[in-house]
């Protein structure tokens, strides 16, 4: 139980950047900087090209 509310809060960003926040925030706590790096990297890959990308696509199909 105590795990749940312990990773509740990155639930709550969402299915797939919520676990990615969370493998950012627990990386950097056990000292891991590199693989916390790779998950922020993915987590900015995620929140900002995937809607360009999709609108460019969306924009063509016109």
């Amino acid at each position: 139980m105590v795990r749940w509310k312990r990773l509740a809060p990155f639930f709550l960003l969402g299915p797939i950047s919520g676990p990615l926040t969370a493998g950012v925030v627990f990386n950097l706590r056990e000292g891991r900087p590199v693989l916390a790096a790779m998950y922020a990297v993915a987590l900015v890959e995620l929140t900002l090209l995937l809607p360009v990308i999709v609108a460019t696509l969306g924009l063509k199909l016109i």
